[in-house]
């Protein structure tokens, strides 16, 4: 098959609005991500024999993975109104599995113990759908992100054996051959969410620039894509866009989760402040910071919306692009922060910044 054609990039920002359901099964996970998987297929930009014109990414959100660790306990954990009292149950329910993770990698906290005894199958349900996602469709994939542990046995396999039970924000970047090509995990952890669920921060130096036909991608998960921490509590915070600009990353991916209320105040204003999560996003994250780089000259910011347990998502999925030094503009967002959509706009790469001319749309949910 002859390679499509680099003067364009299709880009997709995939909002999946998400239910306790949709992780009962591997079968059910995979088949919830493939509906919209074919919703992407039929919004490509095709040629009159009916093949794909351009290149496209593909992108999903953060956690949309996290939950898979109930697979199989849905009867358990359904009434459960928290996510401790969820994993509790399936502790118990797992207490051989668990007992066996304890001896094998010490692991500090009964957090990291159970991540790591359903690290096999998580990691699975993952790699497995994703893969095939990019694979069946052509598409290069930023798999969202679930929790898991560091895989001995390397990126590119659905096998899972765990390097130790220190636990990461972690996303699998798929080519659309199916290879897991890099493997992200988060580097700053959000306070009073991801820091006291017993994760470990990712580091720094470990972010990757992946070479593709529209230029290097790279990927920040959620906070690492903010300028500044949230409180003056995080003295390791680490800005990360920075580090991939100085990579030469072109496009940046950006799975986010917003648990707290879009139009509500920010959980972390100062004394005397008084903006909103939705004036904050745009103040202190991605688009306050991409005027100001180099290389990157697209992010793809896409939203996970739903809840389970106490969890509650909400969020307009964006996809933004640096025009020329010094001004940014929104390419697309979505119109309702807590309903399904895919986001998707068509841009010419490599090409100078003066010459763009995006076409966008955007595909609520039916």
């Amino acid at each position: 098959m002859a390679p499509l054609s680099a003067t364009h990039v299709e880009l997709f920002a995939v909002q999946p609005r998400v239910s306790l359901e949709d992780y009962a099964s591997p079968e059910a996970f995979a088949e919830r991500h493939r509906t919209l998987a074919r919703r992407i297929d039929q919004m490509r930009a095709r040629d009159a024999s009916g093949r794909p014109l351009y290149p496209a990414l593909a992108v999903w959100p953060e956690v949309v993975g996290a939950p898979l660790g109930v697979m199989g306990h849905l009867h358990r954990v359904r009434r459960a109104r928290t996510t401790q009292a969820a994993m509790f149950r399936v502790a118990l329910a797992e207490a051989l599995s668990l007992a066996t993770a304890a001896l094998r990698h010490r692991p500090a906290s009964m957090e990291e113990c159970l991540y790591v005894a359903t690290a096999a199958r998580v990691h699975r349900a993952m790699w497995l759908t994703f893969s095939g996602i990019a694979r069946d469709h052509g598409l290069w994939v930023v798999g969202g992100s679930a929790l898991l542990p560091s895989n001995r046995l390397g990126a590119d396999t659905p096998d899972f054996a765990p390097v130790s039970a220190r636990t990461y924000n972690t996303s699998y970047t798929f080519s659309p051959e199916g290879r897991c090509v890099a493997v992200t995990r988060k580097v700053n952890l959000v306070p009073t969410q991801e820091d006291v669920v017993r994760l470990s921060p990712g580091r720094p130096e470990e972010l990757e620039a992946v070479p593709t036909p529209f230029g290097r991608l790279g990927t920040l998960i959620c906070y690492d894509g903010f300028r500044e921490p949230h409180t003056s509590r995080e003295p390791s915070f680490v800005p990360a866009a920075q580090v991939l600009d100085a990579l030469g990353v072109d496009i940046i991916a950006q799975p986010s989760a917003n648990a707290w209320p879009w139009d509500g105040p920010w959980a972390f204003n100062d004394p005397g402040e008084s903006q909103l999560r939705r004036e904050q996003w745009f103040n202190e994250g991605l688009y306050s910071q991409l005027a100001a780089l180099r290389h990157v000259r697209y992010a793809v910011n896409p939203q996970l919306v739903g809840s389970f347990f106490d969890n509650v998502f909400e969020a307009p999925s964006l996809i933004l692009e640096r025009v020329r030094p010094g001004e940014v503009r929104v390419l697309a967002q979505a119109a309702d922060p807590r309903g399904e959509d895919i986001l998707h706009v068509t841009v010419p790469l490599p090409s100078p910044p003066e010459a763009l001319s995006p076409r966008a749309s955007s595909s609520a949910a039916r």
